[in-house]
């Protein structure tokens, strides 16, 4: 029984790590690789701006094509009018343990001579959600606020 649960804890841990490697914008490719597919957009930035893009930073300021360049493409967009004006936020989140266990009654089967045996097990392995690490907000094309989540 123990060995189910080991099993199912290392596969549940590798499937977690492979949607979070394939779904994240800014884990599924590098810095390098998004300047490469667009490096016209890349070129018509200053020097300095394109070395501080290579090292992974944005300022308040920078269009939507820098933010791109260093985080990719964002998990959600919003669009949200004020008094302002309009107002877009980009959102980045990773797959995360939550802070809630899965707590169930599981069947498990095994081959006892031939025969099929039932037992149960409480299965107390953590859930899994998608946490906001990254919010972005543009104003006028702009990034005017940058929001990092702990």
């Amino acid at each position: 029984m123990r060995f189910c649960l080991k099993m199912k804890m290392c596969f549940l841990g590798a499937m977690a790590l492979m949607i979070a490697l394939g779904c994240a914008g800014c884990a599924a490719e590098t810095v390098a690789a998004r300047i490469a597919s667009r490096q016209e957009t890349f070129d018509a930035y200053d020097v300095d701006t394109k070395a501080r893009l290579q090292r992974g930073q944005i300022r308040i300021g920078d269009d939507t094509d820098a933010v791109w360049f260093v985080y990719g493409s964002p998990t959600q967009k919003i669009r949200r009018t004020d008094a302002n004006g309009l107002t877009e936020v980009w959102i980045y989140k990773i797959l995360g343990y939550s802070d809630r266990l899965n707590h169930a009654v599981r069947p498990v089967y095994q081959d006892v001579g031939g025969r099929l045996r039932g037992s149960y097990y409480i299965d107390d392995t953590p859930e899994y959600e998608w946490k906001e690490v990254l919010r972005i907000e543009f104003a006028k094309g702009r990034v005017s606020a940058v929001q990092f989540s702990e």
